[in-house]
């Protein structure tokens, strides 16, 4: 208790760092080693329950999550070999996205359901890819021209075919235009104090 009450005597700021610097990891690619743990260290999130709900932020909202190539944004997992999170309480904190898609396969969502899972987040990245086989569509990605308000969206990938639609796809994403969209309701709400999943099994909060 003493210890907690020392690190709660530094600046907001100092603390913040701290969190930082255990909680978030660099973003997922294709290029991240598969099986590959983040150098991610939760044990922090027992200490006491101040700390708990200072830090609990930059687990989630800081960290960049892959999306579920069907579910969107349930389901999201920190690396693809990590088990989702599935605590609604723990999705609704969630603001950056990774989802992988094929140029060369039917995607196992709508547009509709594009643009309710990712419209206002702060960050949605797509990255393209396709098999050595050229020639493909981009249908795959306009999938997500309906979504609106991202602060920062980025298509990168196999996507040499079409620089000027993916630059206007990227503006598209982050513009406002048609206001606020239906579907995000269930995301909002945040209470309780659930942690990361499996990753934290041995972690409680203390009193």
């Amino acid at each position: 208790m003493a210890n907690s009450l020392a690190f709660l005597a530094f600046p907001g700021e100092i603390r913040n760092r701290i969190y930082t610097f255990l909680l978030v990891v660099p973003p997922p690619s294709t290029t991240t080693a598969l099986g590959e743990t983040p150098p991610i260290h939760p044990e922090i999130l027992r200490v006491n329950r101040q700390i708990h709900y200072e830090a609990l932020p930059f687990l989630y909202a800081q960290n960049t999550f892959i999306a579920h190539p069907i579910r969107l944004y349930r389901f999201p997992q920190l690396r693809r070999w990590i088990d989702p999170v599935l605590a609604p309480q723990l999705i609704a904190l969630i603001q950056r996205y990774h989802i992988f898609v094929r140029l060369e396969c039917d995607a196992g969502f709508s547009a509709e359901a594009a643009r309710d899972a990712f419209s206002g987040v702060e960050e949605l990245t797509v990255e393209v890819f396709q098999s050595q086989f050229k020639g493909s569509g981009n249908g795959v990605l306009r999938l997500f021209e309906g979504v609106r308000g991202v602060r920062r969206a980025r298509v990168f990938g196999s996507i040499a075919e079409w620089p000027e639609y993916v630059a206007w796809l990227q503006g598209k994403m982050m513009s406002k235009e048609g206001g606020e969209l239906l579907g995000l309701e269930g995301r909002k709400g945040i209470d309780g104090l659930d942690i990361f999943p499996h990753m934290l099994e041995s972690v409680q909060v203390a009193a």
